[in-house]
């Protein structure tokens, strides 16, 4: 997504929001978006283009319906056309820094209040959503089963089709098929209990003081699915902090009992490098490739992560 000049950003919102609008700071970017933080008076928000209204509906759509006081969303304030091609979305900003901007020490030490928000996620109710998989703006998903899912390897923003992928001179068809298979050798140990999963927990979704989790943001590839693959999703995209093992201390005090959660782990690790490894070669990033491609072979070898370098922001 091409760079958004602030000050267009500052006159927009001049006229579009607050006239007393001031102090636009752009703060981040990624494949579909770009953020920006400004004030009216001694209140902070966030303002957000994106190229998918989805997304920002999902936000919103977030905020309205799972939203408490053990899961701070932030509001929503509001949603509308930027330009031709793109929307925007304003949102009240939350106290803290993200996961990423936190120092490591600080990060570990909060890891328990991230586990109990993310339990806070998977308590929602849902019993009034269908479908399974990733979910449309009114909360429901697009598959008849988690299964279903799962093979179609199915990106919204992405053709992750043979022919397509193979267009790329660094895709690698024998190791996708190898990868794939393997996942679809553990999908028989896999729930089919239906939770509210967030798909892309932590690392730049999570906000924290150091003390507490204060925003859990960015709801656009939620879904309807087994809990466990928001586990799976922190321990892939960690290399410091081994969130698989400390999640599992964290179940057996809590006295959970979660069936074949190795097998299950492994399942949705291998789908999170196989969609991974696809969204980066369609963006023609090969090195980014390579590492999410190293990364999924590791999780065939228990206990050893490839590429000592390797962290969240390989993915983006």
């Amino acid at each position: 997504m091409a760079d958004i000049d602030p000050a267009i950003v500052l006159k927009f919102l001049q006229a579009n929001f607050h006239r007393d609008t001031a102090s636009v700071q752009w703060i981040g970017s990624g494949w579909f978006s770009h953020a920006f933080s400004f004030t009216v008076g001694e209140q902070a928000f966030i303002f957000r283009v994106n190229s998918y209204l989805e997304d920002l509906q999902k936000d919103a759509f977030a905020y309205q319906h799972f939203v408490s006081a053990r899961l701070p969303i932030p509001r929503v304030v509001l949603l509308g056309q930027f330009d031709e091609t793109h929307h925007f979305c304003i949102t009240e900003r939350c106290s803290g820094q993200t996961l990423n901007d936190l120092d490591k020490a600080m990060v570990r030490k909060v890891v328990p209040r991230l586990f109990e928000t993310l339990d806070a996620i998977h308590r929602v109710d849902v019993s009034d959503y269908t479908g399974w998989g990733l979910t449309d703006a009114n909360g429901n998903g697009r598959f008849d089963s988690w299964t279903d899912y799962l093979l179609s390897l199915y990106n919204q923003k992405f053709m992750h089709r043979g022919s397509t992928l193979q267009q790329h001179a660094f895709w690698e068809k024998d190791v996708h098929e190898a990868f794939f298979e393997e996942m679809r050798r553990w999908l028989p140990y896999c729930s089919s209990n239906k939770y509210l999963i967030h798909r892309d927990y932590g690392f730049d979704n999570v906000m924290s003081d150091g003390q507490t989790i204060t925003g859990v943001l960015d709801w656009a590839d939620c879904g309807l699915g087994d809990f466990v693959f928001d586990i799976a999703w922190l321990d892939f995209f960690s290399q410091e902090i081994p969130y698989g093992e400390l999640w599992s201390d964290y179940a057996a005090a809590k006295g959970y009992n979660v069936p074949n959660l190795p097998e299950r782990m492994r399942c949705y690790m291998l789908w999170i490098g196989l969609d991974s490894m696809a969204s980066v070669a369609v963006k023609e990033n090969e090195r980014s490739y390579l590492r999410h491609r190293e990364r999924t072979r590791s999780v065939l070898l228990p206990g050893r992560r490839s590429d000592s370098d390797w962290t969240h922001a390989a993915s983006a």
